[in-house]
């Protein structure tokens, strides 16, 4: 089917810009509302494809974080779901009341969320300390290699590099301590905060500070600043943590504004068919 188009394209009836000055959180429940909306009214059909996200932020007057985060809420709702090389589509089957379930789903993922950042807080800055006072010629060469590669992904806008290049910072650093047991904790951590860190890494303001926050920690365990590397961890995580609960405090706002569906009307109970016996 062909996808739709941006606005004053024939097909595509009243598409609002989304109002500036509003904040980056407005604008995304702006477009989760517009979307869903023209699914609601039947403009948009089930199955059919939606511009790619360059052509939505122009047609919403947005930026294309805004428009992937909108994206993402109106996926995890069950309104739209995306096929890896092709593109977003309208969900064939459209969820009845999805929302309340997706709200629900939403909190248990903001306290996830809060217990991994804790486990996390506790771990790896002691990761980073041990990793300053082991590190060989080797394991600084992997680090620098890795916060390196994170930074030039991430100003080509290659999000999905530039997430492999931040896992490996990570997994050099564990590495860097010498101390296997703590490489195979790291990892199974590393495994549980992997959706967590790709979703950091396709916001704007963590593209910049994630490969200023690894430049430290590699000159802190560079310097054998045991300290430093404790403090620069510390912080990296905290700035991380900041970054996804205003994501999914964001989600939960654009949440609250799909439609609760009805519950469905019950069917009548059939008659009983009376039972044949000698007697009747």
């Amino acid at each position: 089917m062909a996808p739709i188009g941006v606005p004053k394209v024939p097909g595509v009836p009243n598409v609002p810009k989304v109002p500036q000055g509003n904040g980056h959180r407005k604008v995304n429940e702006a477009i989760v509302r517009a979307i869903q909306d023209q699914i609601r009214r039947g403009e948009l059909k089930p199955g059919d494809r939606l511009p790619p996200e360059r052509r939505l932020a122009a047609m919403f007057d947005a930026s294309r974080s805004s428009v992937r985060e909108a994206l993402r809420v109106l996926e995890l709702s069950g309104l739209v779901h995306s096929r890896h090389g092709e593109g977003n589509f309208v969900a064939e089957a459209l969820p009845g009341g999805a929302s309340l379930t997706l709200v629900d789903f939403l909190e248990r993922q903001r306290t996830s969320l809060l217990g991994l950042s804790e486990a996390r807080k506790m771990f790896e800055p002691s990761l980073a300390s041990l990793a300053a006072e082991r590190a060989t010629r080797e394991d600084l060469e992997e680090l620098r290699r890795a916060a390196e590669e994170e930074g030039t992904q991430l100003r080509a806008g290659q999000t999905q590099a530039a997430f492999r290049a931040d896992r490996a910072f990570h997994h050099a650093l564990a590495v860097a301590t010498g101390n296997q047991t703590l490489v195979t904790l790291h990892s199974y951590l590393s495994d549980l905060v992997a959706g967590g860190r790709r979703e950091a890494l396709e916001n704007d303001v963590r593209r910049a500070q994630s490969a200023v926050d690894h430049r430290r920690l590699y000159q802190a365990i560079a310097r054998r600043d045991g300290g430093a590397a404790r403090t620069a961890m510390l912080r990296h995580l905290e700035n991380v943590e900041r970054i996804l609960m205003d994501a999914v405090l964001g989600y939960q706002r654009a949440a609250a504004l799909l439609p609760v569906a009805a519950p469905p009307l019950a069917r009548p109970a059939r008659p009983r068919r009376r039972r044949r016996t000698d007697f009747a």
